[in-house]
């Protein structure tokens, strides 16, 4: 029983890093699809609530979760103003949130963009230093021998 149980907490936490992983890789994606969940979710609930058109449900949840409120639509029922109060409450700050991740993941890549160009002029400067320096090198070398070729011809004379 207590293999069993071992094996099993190694799989959860094989899973659970499996499970992190794919949702660090899709997590746009992953947040897009709850927010459609959500949306669709308060788009019934209002269609069975208040009797509004499908259309008109969609526009007041997406215009109540995305914190805009024209005021041109208010449910009527005490069903309905909860179900608008739990999206005001839960909607807003889920589409405030993967709005800050969409803009976090741009200003990633175009980190990620950056400090690869930088190290990319860094290795070309490292690589023109070295040439220099090999330059140098063959200057001080040519120097050497142009002093020793003038020492050898002063001495004989």
């Amino acid at each position: 029983m207590y293999i069993h149980l071992t094996i099993s907490m190694k799989n959860m936490h094989v899973i659970k890093r499996y499970l992190n992983e794919f949702i660090a890789k899709y997590t746009i994606l992953f947040f897009i699809i709850i927010i459609l969940i959500v949306i669709f979710a308060g788009t019934v609930a209002f269609y069975n609530l208040e009797w509004w058109s499908f259309f008109n449900s969609l526009y007041f949840t997406s215009v109540t979760m995305s914190t805009i409120g024209y005021g041109d639509m208010a449910p009527a029922t005490y069903a309905g103003k909860t179900v608008a109060m739990f999206y005001g409450f839960m909607g807003a700050p889920l589409f405030i949130w993967f709005t800050g991740l969409v803009f976090q993941s741009k200003l990633k890549k175009m980190l990620q963009t950056s400090i690869h160009a930088y190290h990319k002029e860094a290795k070309e400067a490292e690589k023109m230093a070295l040439e220099m320096e090999r330059a140098n090198k063959r200057q001080n070398k040519k120097i050497k021998e142009i002093e020793e070729e003038v020492k050898e011809e002063e001495e004989n004379k």
